[in-house]
């Protein structure tokens, strides 16, 4: 996520700094001379760049929604998304970052609203790319509700991640926690949890219950 040439750039390294500060202070207790500090450049030229700390929250917030969306595109476009080496290393980039959108999605704020709308935006696309593809199999009803859902789950993991953490007995916004939580994951999503013939009678109960359903797209 951090390119040598981009944190060679002042405002990348506020950026960081922020992306750090945030999360441990609060929206109302960081500071601009924190995060200056923190970046080792002057408050001044904190606002030179950012304008305000509201600006620079906003930068933080696009940063992050973006580069964590461009790393999955890459991931899906490279297949690299499978291989345990470029997992692990993408978990280690990322970790700074999910700190970052775990705190503020669990702000309920406009903000945390907004990401939400880009992740289901982008996942309905990743859906509807991987049905092309053969990654995904079948989308049931509408796309966009199913990756509303998909996303609701994942981003619960980051906004629960201090629960999570007591049970695992260890930081699941790590690289280490999030590459141990990863195979209860797939099992979810692979379907491998639940009884097969108990999915299709619960599936065939949610036909009879509501007959407009759209079939398989």
């Amino acid at each position: 996520m951090y390119s040598v040439a981009e944190d060679l750039t002042t405002p990348a390294k506020i950026r960081y700094a922020a992306i750090d500060r945030f999360p441990a202070d609060g929206l109302e207790g960081t500071t601009i001379r924190a995060i200056a500090a923190d970046a080792g450049v002057s408050p001044a030229l904190v606002i030179h760049h950012f304008g305000s700390k509201a600006g620079l929250h906003r930068a933080c917030d696009d940063h992050v929604v973006h580069s964590m969306m461009e790393m999955k595109h890459d991931a899906l476009e490279s297949g690299s998304y499978n291989q345990a080496a470029a997992i692990s290393s993408l978990y280690q980039l990322a970790v700074p970052s999910l700190r970052y959108l775990a705190w503020t999605l669990g702000t309920g704020s406009e903000t945390a609203a907004r990401i939400f709308e880009e992740f289901v935006d982008e996942a309905t696309e990743h859906l509807l790319d991987g049905k092309k593809t053969g990654l995904i199999g079948t989308v049931h009803g509408d796309p966009r509700r199913q990756a509303a859902v998909l996303v609701g789950m994942q981003l619960a993991s980051m906004v629960f991640h201090d629960h999570l953490s007591r049970v695992f007995d260890l930081d699941m916004l790590s690289a280490e926690g999030l590459l141990a939580a990863a195979p209860y994951t797939l099992q979810v999503f692979s379907g491998d949890l639940f009884n097969q013939d108990v999915i299709a009678d619960t599936r065939l109960a949610l036909s009879d219950l509501d007959p407009n359903q759209e079939a398989d797209k």
